[in-house]
């Protein structure tokens, strides 16, 4: 019987916040999501006085399975998580997960799922502590129990370093992970075959459980528990698989009065649990899984019970069986199912009442193939409020017209007896995609969409393989509003994201991926970079914050290293007031200092990010940018932050005011492997400020310059540049000598203001070896 302590504090989305640490050191925790992989702005050895900066963003972890996910958080919270399998083999491509009270995100392999509670501990698969960690070349560090008098030996997929007593330490690679995840599927097929409940047979012989180091154990519980201030009644759950076997695995518990008396994650053993709970209200969901006699997923049932009064003793059932509505969709052209998930999340009374929509806790069934996802109808909820919703991915056939679509359900307080998302072409938004990669780049590359809304609960998106380069159209429904975020993983290191974009049934839209030249800067963001809406260039009661990305051709895109631990590259940031040094950040690209008030200061902001070091990069290997630039005037209405973009020290009395940073955008006329074959070489280029929700510097473009170095920037040439106000083609010669190569680039710009920009980026594009 799981008897959970401790209440926690209820889970909400909150701006970035200044807080003091030690005696005068100021920390600032700046959520800055919308730069997929960006260097982590960690706080550092700082001396009193001098701000320290935090970013959270998005970051790719690996599971002790091998599997990996892509965790992206909103002020401080996981809100939308790429799961991408270790392998797509029958399977392997299923997953669930469960949000608790506390915000942590936990996402299990289907194939784990019945050894999780048992022998591998919840916290192995708590992708929330996973991402602010920091381990070696993608490891996960494990700490193994062995039972008193058992011989400590090395459990299948783990390598320790250490062992003390009844206890060891260790990790897990990728590599390992796979090895992990053969034995798993070995031991539930041998369950199958002799009748047993999938994860009878333990795992290890000898051990008690593996859990992450420094994690405390989750097997108990994952979130806020039952207070001894509550009386206590004992409610016992019973499940069952779709065969009507009791099933291996975990439930979801939350009481709906109050989340805070109670979130917690349970596990099932053999079919049953108990656990102790206050009198009230409750909801209950369970992802449940079925196993065939190969260990290979049949199917995933989303099993959920929206109302249960409990009063005294009293037992519930989940059955898989009652699970019927399978999650499809039916498309205007042949599609192949890659991605179905159904997503419950249940708020309590308060919630409903004061109006968040933080939507914690959450359970999701997942797949990544054509395994179905099944649920079970239920009721609008009486107490607090349910927010369901589903999507559903395909691919169209092979041919020379590559198409797919992304759907989601309508966002529902109550869970439908019919489950297929329907729609006709004159509801969907038309996205031509173009998928550019590095020429050093595996063609192996990721897509994920994920579509956005009032009221969605933190979900996944689809995280689908896709052949680099690429043209492929995306049809994208807009059930909930048609705003969409995605991904791109061009078989490189890097990886970028767009801002949160609406896209308007029976539009035609068009979008790059990963065109080069890759640079380093911002852009416009019409509903914030991705990952919530702190501005990341702006100006509040002397805060100034200052924080830039890698980007490519797409205003709204963001980038970076998408796994931190295992790249080679290397970022740099200085700020400058009148020549003096205010502010030196090694290892991130922004800058953060307080009492900048003085409106005729003159900064200098210098950034580098430098991916010379990373083999899957052979163009745009280091780019610096340096922007000079004043404080917004204080009668500067356009600089104004808008509604709902935040920034640190805003307040009714000391507005938020975007910085008159410049930026610079490339349409350089090149192939999907961003490589000319032409000997006059042209180059669209587009110099603005950054904006967000059109808020920004007015100030006219007075002047640009490009320039071509084709000797590793010892020397460089002027090119022909034509237009004016900021939008511009330049047009140069690529000479014989260079075929085969890589030139360097380098632009200027400024404004009416007296804002300057200047950007140089080494093997800038590629030259082809022969050109025409």
């Amino acid at each position: 019987m799981t008897t959970p302590t401790g209440p926690r504090p209820r889970s909400t989305l909150s701006s970035s916040r200044l807080s003091t640490t030690g005696a005068l050191a100021l920390g600032v925790l700046v959520t800055a999501a919308a730069t997929l992989g960006a260097p982590a702005l960690a706080a550092q050895e700082t001396p009193p006085g001098k701000a320290v900066l935090e970013v959270s963003d998005t970051r790719t972890v690996t599971l002790v399975t091998g599997d990996r996910v892509t965790v992206t958080s909103r002020s401080g919270q996981p809100s939308v998580l790429a799961v991408r399998p270790a392998s797509h083999t029958s399977g392997n491509g299923s997953f669930l997960s469960f949000q608790d009270g506390s915000g942590d995100r936990y996402v299990i392999p289907a194939v784990a799922q019945p050894y999780v509670g048992r022998q591998l501990d919840l916290s192995l698969f708590d992708v929330t502590a996973l991402a602010k960690g920091t381990t070696a070349a993608g490891r996960v560090p494990v700490t193994v129990s062995y039972a008193r008098g058992a011989k400590p030996s090395t459990p299948t997929g783990l390598t320790l370093t250490s062992t003390s007593g009844t206890s060891a330490r260790g990790y897990t690679t990728a590599a390992s992970g796979r090895k992990l995840t053969r034995l798993l599927k070995q031991r539930i097929a041998a369950d199958v075959k002799a009748g047993h409940r999938p994860g009878s047979t333990p795992l290890f012989t000898g051990v008690t459980s593996v859990g992450r180091t420094g994690a405390s154990t989750k097997n108990a519980t994952a979130g806020g528990g039952a207070s001894a201030k509550y009386k206590l009644n004992i409610l016992r759950i019973t499940a069952e698989d779709r065969s009507g076997a009791g099933f291996n695995g975990q439930v979801l518990v939350t009481n709906t009065d109050d989340a805070t008396r109670m979130s917690v994650v349970v596990p099932v053993d053999d079919g049953i649990e108990k656990v102790a709970v206050p009198s009230g209200h409750y909801s209950l969901a369970a992802p449940v899984v079925d196993f065939d006699a190969s260990g290979n997923v049949t199917a995933q049932s989303l099993v959920t019970l929206t109302d249960l009064d409990v009063t005294g003793a009293t037992t519930t059932d989940l059955d898989a069986r009652t699970a019927t509505a399978q999650v499809t969709a039916a498309t205007p052209r042949p599609a192949t199912a890659d991605y179905a998930a159904a997503t419950w999340g249940r708020t309590d009374v308060t919630d409903v009442a004061d109006g968040s929509i933080d939507w914690a806790p959450t359970a999701s069934a997942v797949t990544t193939d054509t395994t179905p996802v099944y649920v079970n109808p239920q009721p609008a909820a009486t107490t607090g409020k349910v927010a369901y919703f589903t999507q559903w991915s395909g691919h169209g056939p092979a041919t020379g017209d590559p198409y797919r679509y992304d759907l989601a359900g309508r966002l529902s307080d109550a869970v439908t007896a019919d489950q297929r998302i329907t729609v006709t072409g004159k509801q969907l938004a038309a996205v031509r995609q173009r998928y550019v990669r590095d020429p050093a780049a595996s063609p192996d590359g990721i897509i994920t969409s994920g579509e956005l809304g009032p009221g969605l609960p933190a979900a996944f998106s689809a995280a689908v393989p896709q052949t680099m380069p690429a043209r492929v159209t995306d049809y994208l429904s807009a059930n909930n509003g048609g705003v969409w975020v995605q991904q791109s993983f061009p078989g490189t290191s890097l990886a970028f994201t767009s801002g949160d974009r609406p896209f308007t049934a029976g539009r035609t839209y068009t979008q790059d991926w990963a065109r080069g030249p890759i640079g380093l800067g911002l852009g416009q963001y019409t509903r914030g970079p991705f990952g919530g809406s702190d501005c990341s260039a702006c100006l509040a009661d002397g805060n100034l914050l200052a924080y830039l990305s890698t980007t490519d051709s797409e205003a709204d895109h963001d980038g970076g290293p998408s796994v931190y631990d295992e790249q080679p590259a290397a970022f740099a940031a200085q700020l400058y007031r009148d020549g003096t040094l205010l502010d030196d950040r090694p290892g991130n690209t922004a800058v953060y200092v307080d009492g900048q008030t003085a409106p005729d200061a003159r900064y200098r902001l210098v950034a580098d990010q430098d991916f010379s070091g990373d083999s899957t990069l052979s163009q745009s290997t280091t780019a610096r940018t340096e922007l000079t630039f004043g404080l917004p005037s204080a009668n500067d209405t356009h600089s104004l932050l808008p509604a709902p973009f935040t920034c640190e020290g805003q307040s009714a009395s000391t507005p938020c005011r975007v910085l008159p940073l410049l930026t610079a955008r490339f349409d350089l006329a090149a192939d999907d492997l961003n490589t000319s074959h032409r000997t006059t070489q042209s180059m669209g280029l587009d110099i603005s400020h950054v904006t967000f929700g059109g808020a920004g510097s007015r100030a006219a473009i007075t002047s640009a310059t490009v320039e071509v170095s084709f000797d590793g920037g010892t020397t460089w040439q002027k090119t022909a540049l034509h237009g004016s106000k900021g939008h511009y083609r330049a047009r140069w010669s690529n000479p014989a000598s260079a075929r085969g190569s890589s030139p360097a680039l380098r632009v200027t710009a400024a404004d009416a203001d007296g804002n300057g920009l200047t950007e140089t980026i080494t093997h800038a594009y590629s030259v082809a070896a022969t050109t025409s």
